[in-house]
């Protein structure tokens, strides 16, 4: 108290337009309406240039592809980008102090209102549909994020359009997974059929007296069941495009030895198959036909009655882009004429499937019989 009777008025209105001064700036650099300031050093002034701190980020903001919006809890309008102003048909300086709800279609206030309150409360996200004020409408993604600082804003807000690329792409895929979705019907129900079909012959067999035509049916039945194979796998795959040859040509492998062996017959089946192979559909229906022949023509005729124990076996594996395909037996042999094309229906179909498919086929030496397929391999259609 002292001291402040010793100063002059004069002194004391330095003093006074010195804190005028100080508070001056204060507010400068609070609003960042001060460009630079200058401070005197032991050499001299020093210029310390400024830029108001939200400048950078305004200059982000209105020139981003999405809009941006800060609101009050209720969704009052404080501050919008350009972006979201082009959205709903206003200028921006007119959305200022407006609802969000009142931008938003009428079917989608209650979830918008919904949004809001969870967005103020941490954050949130949602699509919704704006409504321009020429009542146009368009689909668009929100996400809101409460802020936490001591602005009069409550939350920010940024809107996606999807009325463009997005949702043209977004149709793309709802519309390919509903193809697929009937693609995979479609195999289902073709697969049933298939099967009433093979019953059918199952049940004409049995009613026939002729061994012969009765083995005949049994083949018939033995081919069919092999195709509906094919679409019961692709119903259960993950791809419709290709399938899995290893677990395919097993499964057809064990039906057509389940179906031709009598019970407690000593002729065994062993499948050395690698899984990952995918070769597509038509390459697979081809080679589930020759297998059904070969292991058909195995269980047939390799073993004649009162044979000890019989081995078939059936192998599967690439090499490089070439796929290989062995079917063998340790039976009597094969004659040679059916080595060379001729012989029964089945071998016929044998020689007629490789030749369809690009594939070479081969006999190994005995003992035995063995039976290659190599199959150069097609890209499995996208």
């Amino acid at each position: 108290m002292g001291d402040e009777a010793t100063l002059s008025p004069a002194e004391i209105a330095r003093m006074q337009a010195r804190l005028a001064e100080l508070e001056e700036l204060v507010r400068a650099l609070q609003t960042g309406a001060a460009d630079a300031i200058v401070i005197d050093g032991p050499r001299g002034p020093l210029i310390y240039t400024l830029r108001g701190a939200e400048h950078p980020y305004r200059v982000l903001v209105e020139t981003m592809n999405e809009g941006a919006l800060t609101l009050l809890a209720d969704g009052a309008i404080l501050y919008c980008n350009s972006k979201f102003a082009e959205m709903v048909g206003l200028p921006q300086d007119q959305l200022t102090g407006r609802s969000l709800l009142d931008l938003v279609a009428p079917s989608d206030q209650l979830l918008c209102a919904e949004l809001l309150s969870a967005g103020a409360a941490g954050s949130s996200k949602g699509p919704i549909t704006l409504q321009a004020v020429d009542g146009s409408q368009r689909p668009a993604q929100i996400s809101l994020r409460a802020l936490k600082d001591e602005t009069e804003a409550h939350m920010c807000a940024v809107v996606t359009d999807l009325s463009g690329p997005q949702a043209v792409a977004a149709q793309l895929r709802a519309a390919l997974a509903e193809k697929e979705l009937l693609l995979r019907e479609v195999h289902h129900r073709v697969k049933n059929n298939l099967q009433i079909v093979s019953s059918l012959l199952r049940l004409q067999a049995e009613n026939i007296s002729d061994e012969r035509v009765s083995a005949a049916v049994h083949d018939s039945q033995n081919r069919i069941r092999a195709l509906a194979l094919v679409h019961e796998q692709l119903y259960r795959s993950e791809s419709l495009a290709h399938i899995d040859i290893g677990e395919y040509l097993q499964n057809i492998a064990t039906s057509v030895w389940r179906s031709l062996s009598m019970r407690g017959s000593p002729i065994r089946l062993v499948s050395e198959v690698i899984n990952g192979i995918s070769i597509n559909i038509d390459q697979a229906i081809a080679l589930g036909l020759i297998v059904t022949e070969l292991v058909s023509n195995s269980v047939k005729h390799a073993f004649p009655t009162g044979t000890a124990q019989g081995t078939i076996s059936l192998r599967v594996r690439q090499e490089n882009a070439v796929l290989h395909v062995e079917v063998a037996d340790n039976g009597i042999g094969m004659p040679p004429q059916i080595n060379a094309g001729g012989g029964s229906l089945g071998m016929q179909l044998v020689h007629g499937l490789c030749r369809q498919i690009g594939a070479t086929l081969s006999f190994g030496e005995g003992p035995g019989t063995t039976v290659v397929i190599k199959v150069p391999m097609s890209k499995p259609e996208a």
